[in-house]
């Protein structure tokens, strides 16, 4: 079919690109660092978000023996060599021996990739927002909102669909956190407290989680397991009562706050893989469906992508979510859904029975079949075989 030179005017070349990756996350900055580091460096990337080079207010944390390679350098690195987890009268306070939990500010790690992003000729951010994919035998075409389209011989895609990962019927993990700053000593810098079990419901599962910075300053986290949403005043309120019974005696200043939504199900519909089209992220089920932990396996995720298009092997991102890990997760989810009261006591279970580095690679998915038999052996909590027993999946 003929083209008239008025088309030709008005639908010019496509920009063109090695890889396109719609969403600027952590999963989508995550990939566009290991990409640089792998056989692709130098390839031409663009990274489309709506939001551009906006960087959000989060905290993220992971466990691992050193700092992973993407940790950012600029600043000192903030690790923490104990846990400490509670419930009622029981404390337990445990070395992590060979591990460290690790603490990232998100502010940080945008700070560090965009800078790469900026040092790089060959990376492009572009502040949009995706309103059409289309995938040929040779390439996608993804159309944004201005207008404007481009084409990509691959599209790593990690945008979310709020329908299907918030709805109803989803347990939820809600959150809010306050960086405070007491005017006297308050905290063992030395450990993490991971939970201090503390229902202020009944019918849900919640706890609180301290990330101390020194004595008297550290991040104070309120987090619940529900499907129901919690009003920001009942949250506030949950954290306050929460600050006053750590000292009457000391006032304290807010210097940061965090709040959000995780979504935490083993069935929330994942987008599958096809030729040219990758989904990562959430979108990809990256997400630790019984504990809300992302950063780590993002990391792990990105790195097997490329190491499969390297390889030039079909991808397999989703074979996780067929693993007996899933399995493991929704007795969690189980007894989150039908016992909250006892899921608290579960998790104390596997760290008081188990060495804590061997409970952190279990619930990091990184331990062996023989090795998850020899920690679930030790479970005497009678709550998880009845949740083996009475097994949905959640």
């Amino acid at each position: 079919m003929a083209i008239s030179p008025t088309e030709v005017a008005i639908f010019s070349p496509m920009d063109t690109y090695d890889f396109i990756i719609a969403g600027a996350g952590c999963a989508g900055l995550s990939l566009v660092y290991h990409l640089e580091q792998s056989l692709f460096k130098g390839s031409k990337i663009l990274l489309i978000d709506p939001a551009g080079d906006e960087i959000p207010n989060k905290t993220w944390c992971y466990w691992a023996e050193q700092p992973l390679s993407i940790h950012p350098k600029s600043n000192p690195i903030v690790s923490w060599k104990k846990l400490i987890l509670s419930q009622n009268k029981l404390t337990i306070n445990q070395d992590l021996g060979r591990l460290s939990y690790f603490h990232i500010s998100s502010k940080d790690f945008y700070q560090s990739i965009h800078s790469l992003i900026r040092n790089s000729k060959n990376i492009t951010l572009i502040q949009e927002e995706v309103i059409e994919v289309k995938e040929t035998s040779s390439s996608v075409d993804v159309k944004v909102k201005s207008g404007q389209s481009y084409s990509g011989l691959k599209l790593f895609d990690s945008r979310i669909n709020p329908n299907s990962s918030f709805s109803d019927e989803v347990l939820k993990q809600i959150f809010l956190g306050w960086k405070v700053k007491f005017s006297g000593d308050v905290f063992d810098s030395s450990a993490v407290t991971l939970m201090d079990v503390n229902p202020v419901e009944s019918n849900l599962f919640s706890f609180f989680y301290i990330l101390p910075y020194s004595s008297t300053e550290a991040l104070v986290e309120y987090t619940a397991y529900t499907k129901e949403k919690i009003e920001d005043a009942t949250l506030v309120n949950y954290l306050k009562k929460y600050l006053r019974g750590l000292s009457n005696d000391f006032t304290y200043e807010i210097t940061f706050e965090e709040k959000g939504v995780i979504p935490m199900s083993t069935q929330i519909p994942i987008i599958p893989a096809s030729n040219r089209i990758i989904p990562i992220g959430t979108r990809a089920g990256w997400t630790k469906s019984s504990t809300g932990y992302t950063f780590h396996r993002i990391q792990q995720n990105c790195e097997k992508l490329i190491q499969e298009m390297s390889e030039q092997n079909e991808h397999s991102s989703d074979s996780n979510l067929l693993s007996r890990f899933k399995f493991y997760d929704n007795i969690l989810l189980n007894i989150a859904h039908k016992w909250p009261e006892k899921l608290g006591g579960v998790f104390l279970e596997l760290f008081q029975s188990s060495p804590p580095a061997d409970a952190l690679r279990f619930l990091n998915e990184e331990t062996s079949f023989v090795e998850e038999l020899k920690i679930l052996s030790k479970l005497r909590f009678s709550i998880f075989i009845k949740s083996l027993l009475n097994y949905e999946a959640r």
